[in-house]
């Protein structure tokens, strides 16, 4: 549903001038998502892998432990999407 809403913004926004977008969003209401809060694992891994992805979160503009909970997300979804199809 989100996913939806965010194409159909980004086409809108995507015609119309940069002033007109940043007045929108000046007028538009603070959405917030409440969800559960995370919870911290240990994991062991190599060092080598270690410094990999924190070379990879600095390219990206994130934190290495932000880009390895995302990455974890991303294979749950596609494993368990797998699974079920």
């Amino acid at each position: 549903m989100l996913r939806k809403e965010a194409v159909t913004w980004d086409r809108a926004t995507a015609r119309e001038s940069e002033g007109k977008a940043a007045a929108q969003l000046d007028r538009a209401e603070v959405f917030k998502l409440s969800r559960p809060a995370r919870e911290p694992v240990s994991v062991r891994l190599d060092p080598q892998d270690i410094f990999l992805l924190k070379r990879l979160a600095r390219r990206k503009g994130v934190p290495y432990s932000q880009l390895l909970a995302q990455w974890v997300h991303e294979q749950i979804v596609k494993e368990t999407q797998h699974h079920a199809g």
